[in-house]
């Protein structure tokens, strides 16, 4: 299992805070993402004061960040490249989209809060992260901030992370996922999701049995394919159902499934709604997609061909 490459400490800026890091392990940092501390400072002290964030959380963005190169601490050392930081859950609208404050854990003041000072060793709520491998869109490596925060489900307030994308290598290099007889989870659902979509009717029980293999076969031949009863890349990309907004179908559900997988908590209805919409724009702006809210084959791709 690959480990992360490095995680950053933080300090605040002229206030002779403590470093605290780790030791170890860590590969050299990769070219494309140098090491900055004010990657945060456009985000200021009297900005977040207007969104009624805690003062120590305003004192840490405003300040910024060191990278520490260092071994991953144990409690983020299995999360590999998703999602990479912090034991909190990550949820795909936990982000705000747009604006001033893109990329930081949203906050109205009523409805989202931010979680100072738990974050990162007792210090602070963020931090910036690298990975050297293939994640996400990003096909060589990867730097991300990552902050925690509460999030509102309605029936009560969870902890979660807004994960943003700050440097991406190699993008676009992702690729389709080979899902074959014996796979199972969000991938089959979404492949007997669109084979029903394109006429030939597949149970969507998460399973990649005989039905759904010869419910491949079928389609493949249909499409002037080759008849192999597995999903890969030549198979995907005519499998896939551009879908948006106002949409209701199976494709929508399989787009679901996927969202799902990558964090929402949409219900799998194929109605193409606001809130898939949202989940859709919250997704494409994390992986450095056009924010359309239009799942079409990049942001397809991009879901499937991801962890």
């Amino acid at each position: 299992m690959t480990s992360l490459d490095d995680v950053p400490t933080l300090r605040r800026a002229g206030s002779g805070g403590r470093r605290r890091s780790w030791t170890g392990r860590g590969a050299a940092l990769p070219s494309f993402a140098p090491s900055r501390r004010t990657v945060l400072q456009a985000a200021t002290a009297a900005g977040f004061a207007a969104l009624g964030v805690f003062s120590a959380a305003r004192e840490a963005y405003a300040d910024g960040y060191d990278i520490w190169t260092g071994a991953c601490p144990s409690y983020a050392a299995d999360h590999n490249c998703s999602p990479g930081c912090g034991p909190s859950t990550i949820y795909a609208d936990a982000c705000v989209t747009s604006g001033t404050n893109t990329g930081f854990h949203r906050t109205d003041g009523v409805t989202w809060t931010l979680r100072p000072n738990q974050c990162y060793a007792g210090t602070y709520d963020g931090w910036l992260w690298r990975y050297s491998a293939a994640c996400g869109s990003c096909g060589c490596g990867i730097e991300r901030r990552c902050h925690d925060g509460y999030r509102n489900t309605g029936s009560g307030w969870v902890k979660s992370i807004c994960r943003w994308t700050t440097d991406c290598d190699c993008p676009g290099s992702v690729t389709w996922p080979a899902v074959a007889r014996g796979a199972t989870g969000p991938d089959v659902f979404t492949i007997q999701h669109l084979l029903t979509q394109h006429g030939h009717p597949t149970d969507a029980d998460g399973i990649f049995g005989v039905d759904t293999e010869a419910q491949t076969e079928a389609f493949q031949s249909a499409n002037g394919l080759s008849p192999t009863g597995s999903v890969s890349a030549a198979t995907w990309p005519v499998l896939v159902v551009t879908v948006r907004q106002g949409d209701v179908s199976d494709a929508v559900r399989g787009a679901q499934r996927q969202l799902n997988k990558h964090g929402s908590a949409l219900t799998v209805d194929g109605n193409f709604g606001t809130l898939s919409r949202q989940a859709v724009v919250s997704f494409q702006s994390l992986h450095g997609l056009s924010a359309d809210g239009v799942v079409g084959p990049n942001t397809w791709l991009t879901l499937t061909g991801t962890a």
